[in-house]
């Protein structure tokens, strides 16, 4: 059997009393974390930190994460989690609990100054990308229409014909990580078939004619394939 090798180990409240050598590893038994120290730095430095998100294959989460599903977990248990990421994706009870964030049936987007609040759930990143290209075909009137499972939006392109209409299709989706709100977000433009008259041709006192344009329907989907995971959270 090859030589074994073995570093510290202990508790996290062990672990973050402990100051070590430069270069020292240790392993926190709380949180199956390793941790590397310097030699005056208390607690040393995790090499996954606490409040880190990731995708994970698995049906459970491993150890030392936990699964990104909204849950209400201790503030003092998991203290160090807490000391991360607050109460940013829900206060829990309030006062000894806190939630993970919810990413089941959602995906991350990263924070900037558009979307500047952590645990926001949003609904129309996707659906005003989409709404500012169509408005560059000549859109000049939109109703909505949406339900419990979704709607769509109706644009006259051309006129009262209906020669070219747009249609927006919208689905429901949550808008908070905190309540039951939801929103209407865009997933799929369609343009009716339609046909675009060329104006003839001049050239040197002859005159071309050119035929009109059809243009069959199509649909843009704006949702890409996806697979399914589980997203974790370290501890």
């Amino acid at each position: 059997m090859a030589t074994q090798l073995q570093f510290r180990r202990g508790t996290t409240a062990q672990n973050d009393g402990f100051t070590g050598a430069a270069g020292e590893i240790s392993l926190d038994t709380d949180t199956n974390n390793i941790r590397i120290h310097d030699g005056a730095t208390a607690g040393g430095a995790e090499i996954i930190p606490a409040g880190t998100i990731m995708a994970y294959g698995g049906a459970s989460a491993p150890t030392g994460f936990v699964l990104c599903d909204n849950s209400a977990i201790s503030r003092t248990t998991y203290a160090k989690l807490f000391g991360s990421i607050g109460t940013a994706f829900g206060v829990g009870d309030g006062s000894t609990t806190f939630n993970v964030p919810d990413l089941r049936d959602k995906v991350p987007l990263g924070k900037g100054p558009v979307n500047a609040t952590l645990g926001t759930t949003t609904g129309s990143a996707g659906a005003s990308s989409v709404l500012t290209s169509a408005s560059k075909t000549g859109v000049t009137t939109a109703t909505n229409t949406t339900g419990s499972t979704g709607g769509s939006t109706v644009a006259n392109n051309t006129g009262s014909d209906g020669n070219g209409d747009l249609t927006v299709g919208t689905t429901t989706v949550a808008s908070s990580a905190k309540d039951s709100s939801t929103t209407s977000v865009v997933n799929s433009v369609t343009q009716a078939a339609h046909t675009h008259t060329i104006p003839s041709l001049t050239v040197n006192g002859h005159t071309h004619s050119i035929p009109a344009l059809s243009v069959d329907s199509f649909t843009v989907n704006t949702t890409l394939p996806s697979e399914l995971v589980n997203y974790i959270i370290k501890l």
